[in-house]
């Protein structure tokens, strides 16, 4: 069963990777979903101030088979409402 390395990275840098033996590249972009959903699991409210994950996926040789990346982006309320009652 091919390897692949699921390579978390944030604002900061890397922050944790991970080897696991999958059937084929449809279950290792399922898994990059997956440590997707653990990693925003576990970060707080921060993320949204312009916050990125990024899972890297690699194969057994190191060769880049796909990037997941997640961007959070904060639009501030302006306060007003011009004209809406």
């Amino acid at each position: 069963m091919p390897r692949f390395r699921f390579t978390i990275r944030d604002d900061q840098g890397e922050v944790g990777n991970k080897v696991v033996d999958l059937p084929d590249i449809s279950a290792a972009k399922a898994q990059a979903v997956e440590e997707a959903s653990r990693a925003l699991a576990i970060v707080d409210g921060s993320f949204w101030a312009d916050g990125h994950l990024q899972i890297d996926v690699t194969d057994g040789r190191g060769l880049s088979v796909a990037t997941l990346m997640i961007n959070g982006f904060e639009a501030p309320a302006t306060g007003t409402s011009r004209g809406l009652k």
